[in-house]
């Protein structure tokens, strides 16, 4: 296992019981059994390995669900990490720097709908897709960060149908209908 995954996994494991606020590099380097000039090596703070953590896990995963006949399996992948991940997902959506998970999430779903109008619009000009990303993609955010933070109390079948309801059709009506 290379040093950066260690890292990682130590900092779930830790993030399990302990705020990731809370957590030092001190600690983080002693528990994963590596120097701390080692940590400092590969990232510049917690919040940075955390990133790592979710572009590693998740995003390079999602880069071929930018499809609009597949963009539900995407959403799929990343609910099920979220449903998997859960401790760690609320743990840093709890954290001073909680917007790392908003963005996070954002980011994501961006692609995967720009991916989307793409492929619904080939001739789309970037200015009218990314828009379009852009709405749909805080609109997929916040849906999926109220899910995490109502500690999934509705079921991932339920949400996905939640989903299909608002979304199905609805980027080819917007593109349709703004030509």
């Amino acid at each position: 296992m290379d040093t950066k995954q260690k890292l990682a996994d130590t900092l779930k494991e830790l993030m399990k019981t302990t705020p990731v606020d809370h957590i030092t590099v001190n600690q983080l380097t002693s528990s994963a059994d590596v120097a701390r000039n080692t940590f400092y090596y590969h990232f510049a703070d917690i919040n940075e390995l955390v990133a790592w953590i979710y572009n590693r896990e998740i995003v390079t995963q999602l880069a071929v669900y930018q499809r609009e006949r597949d963009w539900v399996v995407g959403l799929d992948v990343l609910v099920t990490y979220i449903e998997n991940n859960r401790h760690f997902c609320l743990n840093t959506f709890h954290s001073l720097n909680r917007d790392l998970l908003s963005r996070f999430l954002y980011r994501v779903a961006f692609n995967m709908v720009a991916g989307v109008v793409q492929d619904l619009k080939v001739d789309c000009p970037a200015t009218f897709r990314d828009e379009i990303a852009n709405f749909y993609g805080w609109a997929l955010a916040t849906q999926i960060t109220q899910w995490l933070v109502t500690n999934l109390q509705e079921s991932k079948e339920e949400f996905y149908q939640r989903m299909h309801r608002m979304l199905n059709g609805t980027v080819n009506h917007v593109l349709q209908n703004n030509h």
